[in-house]
């Protein structure tokens, strides 16, 4: 089994990759996973067979599928074959649109808050954990976390909703030097691929909304 996926994010996940996507034949979205138990994806998982280096964000990748691995709200885990990925072209993010529009919620996974507790989780019932926005007003800014690294955060507008101090997983955000030495900027609008977490953190037990793709929309 395959499937033909155009690449909607690869963010960092504890050294690894977590890689997201949209199946071009059904514009569902597809969470690309090592093992049953949904572990993020090696550099060497995701490199190409039929083309130099690994998948990139907006690439059409065919990949192996061993079987799906829903985990949680992650629904859309399907667990990889490895050494299965065959390069297939490459897509615009207008191109993208076509074939899986902004989507339009009340709030982002349920609650107008940069998380989601245990206690709105068991309500809300939630049996996603992607989807792809349309914001205004994106401002990104950098914070020291609390192992005293430097990352990406980010404010903005949605369905008339303002969200504060959501966390950046998007690479070119959330590590990128020249970015911090200006501290923040603003974008007007911008396509958002957003992410959750299948399990809370082990801390407070909050399951914290995460930007994996920032596609800034050129006027």
């Amino acid at each position: 089994m395959y499937i033909d996926a155009v690449i909607m994010a690869k963010s960092l996940m504890f050294g690894n990759f977590c890689v997201a996507g949209i199946d071009v034949e059904t514009g569902a979205w597809v969470r690309f996973v090592a093992f049953e138990t949904g572990e993020p994806l090696a550099d060497f998982n995701l490199m190409y067979v039929n083309a130099p280096g690994s998948c990139e964000v907006l690439d059409v990748g065919r990949i192996g599928i061993a079987g799906q691995v829903p985990k949680n709200n992650h629904t859309e885990d399907l667990m990889i074959k490895y050494t299965s990925w065959l390069k297939m072209g490459k897509m615009k993010i207008d191109e993208v649109l076509k074939i899986h529009a902004p989507e339009n919620h009340e709030f982002i996974f349920g609650t107008p808050n940069d998380y989601v507790d245990v206690s709105e989780m068991k309500k809300l019932k939630l049996n996603y954990s992607l989807i792809l926005i349309k914001v205004e007003n994106l401002k990104i800014f950098f914070n020291e976390n609390f192992h005293g690294d430097i990352r990406g955060r980010a404010d903005f507008i949605y369905n008339g909703v303002e969200y504060k101090n959501i966390r950046v997983t998007d690479p070119y955000y959330e590590i990128n030097e020249s970015l911090i030495k200006k501290f923040h900027f603003i974008m007007p609008e911008a396509y958002l691929v957003m992410s959750m977490p299948s399990q809370p953190f082990w801390k407070n037990g909050k399951y914290y909304k995460l930007i994996a793709k920032i596609f800034p929309v050129k006027n």
